[in-house]
């Protein structure tokens, strides 16, 4: 079997005396011989490559989270009432701020749901780009170009990952004012109180998985 030395892109057999010499010659260079580049110089520098396909891949995932949350708030919208009322003058003091209550409550879901839609949309088009082309070109043999585009979408990356990010309290918080407006009695402040601790948790959660990742991976990544 043929492959290219990682250092000197010469063909290179993979005999038991070909792996030898080839390791022998990698003394010459600086770096000096590590376990890497031995793993390089048998495979021919793949691992890299299948690295990028991972990193690929697990940014392939973004998209399809955010259209699983997308549809499921659009259906939220199209299902929860959204009226504002008017407070008839010879109501009640105690309809008159229940009145008040749904209204805000009404404004408030309105406005977390049609930004977390859009949240969730604005991630998926950018990250399918991103995975398109990222794929396109390693297909194609463009490592370089795979490289300076990776490197150039860094920005916008970010901005898609928070917003795809902001989407998942988001759903849950719009969940728990759809339940407020949908339900009535005992039964609407049971199904949005419980929804909202679990949407207050979600996003501490979140916010210390997210610090983690950024100090014990991302950190490490970019010394």
């Amino acid at each position: 079997m043929i492959v290219l030395h990682p250092l000197t892109s010469k063909p290179i057999g993979l005999g038991a005396g070909a792996i030898g010499s080839s390791l022998l010659s990698l003394q010459k260079f600086s770096p000096p011989l590590t376990i890497p580049t031995v793993v390089s110089a048998i495979r021919g520098g793949a691992i890299d490559i299948e690295r990028s396909i991972v990193r690929i891949d697990a940014i392939g995932a973004y998209p399809v989270v955010a259209a699983i949350l997308m549809n499921a708030m659009l259906d939220m919208h199209m299902d929860t009432p959204k009226v504002i009322r008017k407070i008839p003058a010879d109501t009640s003091k105690f309809t008159s701020i229940q009145i008040k209550i749904e209204n805000a409550v009404t404004f408030l879901f309105s406005l977390i749901n049609t930004l977390s839609i859009a949240s969730a949309g604005y991630s998926i088009v950018v990250f399918t780009l991103v995975f398109i082309y990222s794929k396109t070109a390693i297909g194609m043999g463009l490592d370089e170009s795979f490289l300076k585009f990776t490197a150039a979408t860094v920005g916008v990356r970010m901005h898609a990952f928070r917003a795809c990010l902001a989407s998942v309290p988001g759903f849950l918080f719009s969940l728990s004012l759809s339940r407020f407006l949908k339900e009535k009695g005992i039964i609407r402040w049971i199904e949005s109180v419980t929804t909202f601790i679990i949407a207050v948790i979600t996003v501490v959660h979140c916010k210390s998985i997210v610090s983690l990742a950024s100090s014990l991976i991302y950190s490490m990544a970019y010394k």
